[in-house]
C-alpha cells in the first residue's frame, strides 16, 4: 500500500523547499549590520560619558609625592584627546584607557570618583600620576 505522499518511498521526507521558508540576503546582512553596531555602540557611549578636562591631582616618583606640574588631560567626545603637547585618540578598554600616541606611559586604570591612573617606570624609577576629572559648570551653576 502506498502512503499519501505521492509515490515517494514511505521513508523519504518531503523536500526541504516545501517546508522551510527563504530567508532573503538583505536579511543577513542587515543582520550582519545590526549586531555590528551593537557591539560597536557601548564604546561610543563609554567615550562619551568620559569626556572631559581631567586635572592633575597627584604625581608619585618612587617613594615621593611631588607637586604636580603636569597640564591637563583632555578627553574629547569625539575619541581623541590632547596633553603634554600629543595629540591622538583614545580607546576604553575594560577598566583601562589607552592613548594612542603615548610613548613612555602605559594605559591609565579609570578608577570610582573620576579619576585616571597612569603607572609606568622612566628612567629606572616607577611614576604614579593621578588625574581628577573637573567638575564642568554652566553659568549660573552654584557649587556647594
Amino acid at each position: 500500500m502506498r502512503s499519501g505522499l505521492g509515490g515517494a518511498h514511505p521513508c523519504e521526507l518531503p523536500e526541504p523547499e516545501a517546508s522551510i521558508m527563504r530567508v532573503p540576503r538583505w536579511f543577513w546582512s542587515g543582520a550582519l549590520i545590526v549586531t555590528g553596531l551593537l557591539v560597536s555602540c557601548p564604546s561610543v557611549r563609554a567615550q562619551t560619558q568620559i569626556a572631559g578636562t581631567y586635572r592633575c591631582a597627584s604625581i608619585k616618583v618612587g617613594k615621593r609625592t611631588k607637586p604636580c606640574t603636569s597640564p591637563p588631560l583632555t578627553l574629547f567626545p569625539d575619541g581623541s584627546y590632547q596633553i603634554w603637547g600629543e595629540r591622538g585618540t583614545y580607546t576604553i578598554l575594560g577598566k583601562f584607557l589607552v592613548l594612542s600616541e603615548s610613548k613612555k606611559r602605559g594605559p591609565g586604570r579609570l578608577q570610582r570618583g573620576s579619576k585616571i591612573v597612569f603607572e609606568y617606570y622612566y628612567q629606572r624609577r616607577k611614576y604614579t600620576v593621578t588625574f581628577r576629572r573637573e567638575l564642568s559648570s554652566s553659568p549660573g551653576t552654584i557649587v556647594v
